[in-house]
């Protein structure tokens, strides 16, 4: 059962061998920024696998704080997304 709450797809970026920092980075997927239901981002995941099969995609909750998913140049108010 996926929890009643807003979520959004991030590409996964593992540290390279260098970084000092061990923890992999999330970043916004450009297209799936969007607060979607657990029943869409499931089926978005299967869309990114499909589209970029290289690529690590998750599926995250906002849990109230939108701001952390935004992409650059992209509006905070999800009510009035900018263009991408």
């Amino acid at each position: 059962m996926i929890p009643d709450s807003e979520w959004v797809i991030q590409l996964v970026m593992w540290p390279r061998a260098d970084e000092r920092n061990r923890r992999p980075r999330y970043l916004p997927w450009a297209g799936y920024t969007q607060p979607m239901t657990g029943d869409q981002a499931m089926c978005a995941l299967r869309e990114c696998e499909t589209h970029w099969p290289a690529c690590e995609f998750r599926a995250h909750t906002l849990n109230g704080d939108a701001t952390r998913f935004i992409l650059p140049g992209q509006s905070a108010d999800w009510t009035h997304p900018a263009g991408l």
